[in-house]
């Protein structure tokens, strides 16, 4: 009986943890700060000096929700998402996009998160993690705006 009530006790936590990362819908939270992906525009952005941040994301994704609670959403990485010359691209996934699984493809990943970024001293991108970490994510912006 003992066991049965700590599988009931786990399944439910199972349950409420990913509920309470994904309370709210992805684009309502971040649609002041990011924009629609759109990959032809990443080169021209990244060649007119801009640092470019591509998030493929899905609501139904656990491992996506706490990269935005533990990541994304701290102030550190939301400043410098924030700057003038950085474009933080939303490429959601939630319901299946032609697009975006052709993006992936390119990079040989079948499945997210996948982060990326992009700069002038990174035109063809840094592949983050899919577990991401505050100094990973810095240090990727950094060596993305270097020459």
């Amino acid at each position: 009986i003992q066991r049965i009530a700590l599988v009931g006790v786990l399944g439910l936590i199972s349950m409420a943890v990913p509920y309470g990362l994904a309370t709210a819908p992805q684009q309502d939270m971040r649609s002041d700060l990011w924009q629609p992906f759109k990959q032809a525009q990443i080169s021209k952005l990244v060649g007119e000096g801009n640092i470019v941040f591509v998030d493929v994301t899905a609501d139904w994704c656990i491992t996506c929700q706490v990269n935005k609670k533990l990541v994304l959403e701290k102030d550190e990485i939301e400043t410098r998402l924030r700057k003038v010359n950085v474009i933080a691209m939303l490429a959601d996934w939630t319901l299946p996009s032609e697009e975006i699984t052709a993006y992936l493809k390119q990079y040989d990943r079948y499945g997210i998160p996948f982060n990326i970024v992009y700069g002038p001293g990174a035109p063809n991108g840094i592949i983050l993690s899919e577990l991401l970490s505050i100094n990973e994510v810095k240090k990727a912006f950094d060596q993305a705006a270097s020459k």
